[in-house]
């Protein structure tokens, strides 16, 4: 048997899953946010799809209509993970762009930007490239970096 009382973890106290439960609601809210974002970064149902891991333009055409009608849309809990690592790149970008130049962020995300391991890639083509949730981890995790 493997004995690992040696070793001291980082967290003491394992994370249960007592907080608040994601509604409907929360779905449809955050899609609300994510499609008019689409247009402002320049991406396609497609790139959406793949940022959204995978979901069909079929699929996400009916959330949108579902959505403008004012109808709740229910995802799962790997979709509601990318929308929200995919609102954190947004408001790390706004934070680090200069104050009422929101316009700024939006062409960070589209543009080739200096950030480590993108090799002159811009966010925007290194997330469909690599269609992953760890890149967007990634993404997130060095913008909030840069913004201290």
């Amino acid at each position: 048997m493997l004995v690992l009382r040696e070793h001291y973890p980082v967290d003491t106290v394992p994370p249960r899953n007592d907080g608040p439960t994601l509604t409907d609601a929360h779905s449809t809210a955050g899609l609300r946010w994510l499609f008019d974002r689409r247009e402002r970064w320049g991406l396609t149902m497609d790139d959406l799809g793949t940022l959204l891991g995978g979901i069909s333009r079929r699929t996400l055409t009916g959330w949108q209509a579902k959505v403008n009608a004012g109808a709740t849309v229910e995802v799962s809990r790997d979709v509601m993970d990318r929308i929200s690592l995919l609102l954190g790149i947004h408001k790390a970008l706004t934070l680090i762009a200069p104050s009422g130049h929101e316009n700024m962020a939006n062409e960070w995300f589209q543009k080739p930007v200096d950030l480590v391991g993108l090799q002159g890639l811009s966010i925007k083509s290194y997330l469909l490239e690599q269609g992953s949730m760890e890149a967007l981890y990634y993404i997130r995790r060095n913008l909030d970096a840069m913004r201290g």
